[in-house]
This record gives C-alpha cells, structure tokens and sequence, in this order.
C-alpha cells in the first residue's frame, strides 16, 4: 500500500472514532457538573442531603427574590453545617452569604458562599475521645430554584465571609 492512502485511512479511522467517543447516547442524563442551559426548565428534585442535626428548609412557594435569598442562605448553611458536624460534642463555626440573586424565566439562581469549621471537644469526665478538627474552606455554589426543583452546582469561590 503507498503511504499516501494509508496515511489518508489512517486519518479517516481517527476523525470516525473520535466523533463517536465526544457524543452522548440520546438517553444519557447529562454529567452533574454540567450547568444546564437557562432557557431549560429545570428538572424536579431535591439535593442530596447529608445527615445530621439541621433539617432541610422547606423550599419557599411562591417563590419571590426575598423568600428565594433566605431559603438558599439557610439550605447552604444546614448543608455545610450537617457536613462538618460530627458528633454529639461538635462544635460547628460557619458563616454564609448569598453573593447574588438573578430571576430566570424558569425560577431563580443564586450564589452563596460559606466559610466554617468544626471541632468536638467532649467534655474531661466522659469516656469519648476528642474528634478531628474539620475546616470547610471558603465555598461558593450556585443554586438554582423553580417551584419543583433544587438544584446545587459548584460554582468558583469568593471570597472568604467574615
């Protein structure tokens, strides 16, 4: 075979290939880190919530800027707090702010950052041991709210709250 040609194969097989690697089946739900498109109305659903002594806050109906601003300031503070809290004797220091509130066709979309800490620090006349200490480092996630949906998606940091 003359090189030209199987150089040109070659090629043609590489392009073919990638082409199929770079495409999602029509199926495929689409990667969580992913942000979805402003005109998409947001699917239904709830974050994940982790465990511990901060219930989820219930989302606000109807939803209206001021209503929106206090309800995803709690949702982060709960999330972060539940994440760092350890224990019966943790001591959990955590500050949050909501960066910025935009109405969306679909609902709203927020920024809120949190900065905190843990510590579990049990008490001298007990038998359980001193726990870790835990930093949650200045974090900004982007929320994005509609009446049937919650969706959090990390966003880059700001700056630290004080």
């Amino acid at each position: 075979m003359k090189r030209r040609p199987l150089l040109s194969s070659i090629c043609a097989s590489l392009v073919a290939v990638t082409g199929c690697l770079g495409r999602q089946s029509p199926n495929s739900e689409p990667d969580a880190t992913e942000t979805q498109p402003v005109s998409t109305p947001l699917s239904p659903g709830d974050i994940d919530f982790p465990e511990g002594p901060r219930g989820r806050p219930e989302r606000p109906s109807p939803l209206t800027e001021s209503a929106l601003r206090e309800y995803v300031r709690d949702h982060e503070y709960r999330y972060v707090y539940n994440s760092l809290w350890m224990g019966k004797y943790s001591e959990v220091t955590l500050a949050c702010r909501v960066d910025s509130v935009s109405q969306k066709e679909w609902g709203y979309e927020a920024l809120v950052t949190c900065t905190g800490s843990s510590t579990t620090d049990p008490p001298e006349n007990t038998t359980a041991t001193e726990g870790p200490h835990a930093d949650w480092f200045t974090q900004s996630f982007r929320y994005r709210v509609s009446e049937t949906a919650t969706h959090r998606l990390q966003a880059d940091n700001r700056d630290p709250v004080s």
